[in-house]
């Protein structure tokens, strides 16, 4: 069992740490929780949920919230809209004594398994920081697929120019993760990136479970965020990342890369989105 302090019960605690806003739709919040809430943990562990409240709600999501307050092991509101990585923060300096952290997103849909077998893997490799798994995306306009994302530590070192180590949504990690780095890099959008920048940069391991276990849901809103702001700001995130890894590489052509492609028309970015070049 992996160490931690144990709760009242003598359980091993893990936490989920989840985010809503206005923009989220109850129904999606809803089949998320329902899939986080019907997760099976191994004997001797206790989930406890971290919900995140960025900024205020529209009533039909307050009262699809309201339905699982009994089940909400902590509620953070802000009273503005402050941003993924400050709302995720907020629940980071309210945890407790868990051994491990799965994040959520308020869209997608854990499958069945996927907290035992994340947990019973960490069991297994105690020199792995952050695990994630393979997804299936489905969304508008795109047949169902399974993604998967780097195989190894060493692959997601050697990758993480080209595309992120993990999904964010389907990331299990370690008390000691949080610990080193204190949350998430305040970065508006790209919050996941610059963590895992960070991770790696402090020596913190990845490793993904081959299997889908989150079906991940592009949204019709996923190419609407598109914006040159939004570009930008993912161009310098890579940059920085880069530069604070290895300063002197070839590897800049990647962010280059993503940069013209996203400043490209909707249409072909779906198009190569969708396509096997993707990875």
């Amino acid at each position: 069992m992996l160490a931690t302090a144990l709760d009242e019960t003598g359980a091993t605690a893990v936490a989920v740490l989840m985010a809503i806003y206005s923009r989220d739709e109850p129904a999606s919040f809803e089949r998320a929780m329902d899939s986080v809430l019907s997760q099976e943990l191994p004997a001797g562990y206790v989930s406890r949920i971290y919900l995140g409240i960025d900024g205020p709600i529209p009533a039909a999501l307050e009262a699809a919230l309201q339905r699982y307050r009994e089940r909400l092991h902590c509620i953070s509101r802000s009273d503005a809209n402050c941003g993924l990585a400050q709302t995720l923060n907020r629940l980071i300096r309210l945890r407790e004594d868990e051994a491990l952290f799965f994040r959520m997103d308020a869209d997608d849909a854990s499958l069945p398994g996927r907290f035992s077998a994340q947990i019973r893997y960490l069991e297994a490799h105690p020199e792995v920081d952050i695990l994630g798994t393979a997804i299936i995306e489905e969304g508008e306009d795109m047949a169902p697929r399974v993604v998967r994302f780097a195989r190894s530590h060493e692959d997601a070192a050697a990758r993480i120019a080209r595309r992120v180590p993990v999904a964010h949504p389907t990331v299990c990690m370690r008390a000691r993760v949080l610990d080193k780095l204190q949350g998430y890099p305040e970065r508006r959008g790209n919050e996941d990136i610059a963590l895992w920048f960070e991770c790696l940069r402090a020596g913190l391991r990845f490793d993904n479970l081959a299997e889908p276990y989150l079906r991940f849901t592009v949204s019709p809103a996923f190419w609407k965020r598109r914006s040159l702001e939004k570009a930008f700001s993912e161009w310098r995130c890579y940059m920085q990342g880069i530069y604070r890894l290895t300063p002197w590489t070839w590897q800049y052509i990647y962010p280059m890369a993503r940069l013209a492609l996203r400043l490209s028309p909707t249409a072909l970015v779906k198009r190569l989105y969708a396509s096997s070049a993707r990875g």
